[in-house]
C-alpha cells in the first residue's frame, strides 16, 4: 500500500515540476540549489537576503536547505526566531525544502541559547515547518512525509520532517540526522530520542530505496544536516551515533547500484567526493557521491544539475554568489 501511495505521489511530482520557465535548455536536465549553515550573525542575515534574491533569479526546480538557520550559541531558540525563518524561507521563488539542523533544536539546551528543551524545540519545528505535506516557498510542490505515510504508527507518525519527492526519475529524501553527535550522550530522554529517530531514519531510507528500485527511477539523493565523520578516522566514527545509519545507507546504496548523492552540511566547507569514501572504513563506493554545501562565514549556494543523458547523472558546482560588501 505504501509503495503504491509513494509511486502515485511521484507521478504527480514529476508532472508538477516540468514547467518551461524552470528547465535548463536541455530538457533532459534540471538543476536544484543547495544551501545551509547560514544566518549566524547580523552581517550574515543581510547576506542571506541577498543570497536568496540571487537564487530566486536562477532557473531551478527547487532549493534544499540542510539545516542550521541560526548560530549554535548566543542565539536563543525562540518561537519568534522560528517564525522569522519560516517567513524568510517562504520568500523563495522556488519550492523550498528544509530539514532541521542541530543549531535549530539540539543545541538549544545551551545556556547562551536560553537553556531550552531540545525535544520541545523539535516539536515546535515540526508544528511550524512541517504542518502540511508540501514545500515552503512561493511556488510549492507536494511532499510525501514519513509522519503521514506512517500515520497509524505511534512512533513513526512523529517524523513529519522526513520528506520524499520524485523529480524526473530521481528520488529525493530528507533525514533528521544531526550534528552534535546526533543528540546522543546528553541525558536518558535524549538518548532514547536519538535511538528512536535512528530507527525512523533507517525505515525512511528503506522506503526511499524501495522506490528507487523502480525501472523508471535513474538515481537518488539523500539530505541531512550532520557530517557523519568524512574527515575523521574510522576509529573515531566507530564511537559515534552515526554508525547504524551509515551501515544501512551504504548497504542499501550498494544493492541499488544506481547513482546516489549523499548531501550534508555541518562542517561548513563546500566539497565533493566522487566516489564517496566511507566514513566507516574509507572504502570507495563507486555509485555514490558525497556533497557538502557552503556554511558560515562563506555565504554561498551549490548548484546540482541532473542530466539523464550523462553517465555521471549528477554534476556539482558552486553557485558563485557574489557576497554583498
Amino acid at each position: 500500500m505504501l509503495a503504491n501511495v509513494t509511486i502515485a505521489i511521484a507521478i504527480i511530482l514529476t508532472a508538477s515540476c516540468t514547467t518551461e520557465a524552470e528547465m535548463p535548455a536541455d530538457d533532459n536536465a534540471f538543476s536544484f540549489g543547495l544551501i545551509g549553515d547560514q544566518q549566524y550573525n547580523t552581517a550574515q542575515e543581510k547576506q542571506f537576503t541577498a543570497l536568496l534574491t540571487a537564487i530566486n533569479s536562477e532557473a531551478l526546480a527547487f532549493v534544499v536547505h540542510v539545516g542550521d538557520f541560526k548560530a549554535g550559541g548566543n542565539s536563543p531558540c525562540t518561537n519568534e526566531l522560528f517564525l522569522a525563518r519560516l517567513a524568510e524561507f517562504d520568500q523563495s521563488r522556488h519550492p523550498f525544502i528544509y530539514t532541521p539542523g542541530d543549531n535549530d533544536w539540539v543545541d538549544c539546551r545551551r545556556p547562551s541559547n536560553g537553556a531550552m528543551d531540545p525535544l520541545d524545540r523539535l516539536r515546535k519545528l515540526r508544528e511550524l515547518f512541517f504542518a502540511v505535506p508540501k514545500t515552503l516557498g512561493r511556488s510549492t510542490l507536494p511532499l510525501s512525509l514519513q509522519g503521514d505515510l506512517f500515520a497509524a504508527d505511534p512512533i513513526l507518525s512523529r517524523y513529519r520532517e522526513n520528506a520524499m519527492w520524485v523529480h524526473q526519475g530521481v528520488v529525493f529524501a530528507t533525514f533528521n540526522i544531526q550534528g552534535s553527535n546526533d543528540n546522543l550522550g546528553f541525558d536518558p530522554a535524549n538518548d532514547a530520542e536519538q535511538r528512536e529517530r535512528t530507527r525512523a531514519n533507517i525505515r525512511w531510507l528503506n522506503e526511499a530505496t524501495k522506490l528507487a528500485k523502480s525501472d523508471d527511477i535513474i538515481g537518488m539523493a539523500v539530505f541531512s544536516q550532520a557530517n557523519p565523520g568524512f574527515e575523521d578516522s574510522p576509529a573515531e566514527v566507530a564511537k559515534s551515533a552515526y554508525v547504524p545509519f551509515l551501515k544501512a545507507f551504504e548497504a542499501e546504496a550498494e544493492r541499488l547500484g544506481k547513482p546516489i548523492l549523499y548531501v550534508h552540511g555541518d562542517s561548513h566547507q563546500f566539497r565533493v567526493d566522487s566516489p564517496y569514501k566511507s566514513p566507516l572504513d574509507r572504502r570507495e563506493i563507486k555509485n555514490l557521491t558525497r556533497v557538502e554545501g557552503y556554511g558560515a562565514p562563506n555565504v554561498n549556494w551549490v548548484r546540482i544539475t541532473v542530466n539523464a543523458k550523462s553517465s555521471a547523472l549528477f554534476s556539482i558546482e558552486s553557485g558563485r554568489f557574489l557576497q554583498v560588501k
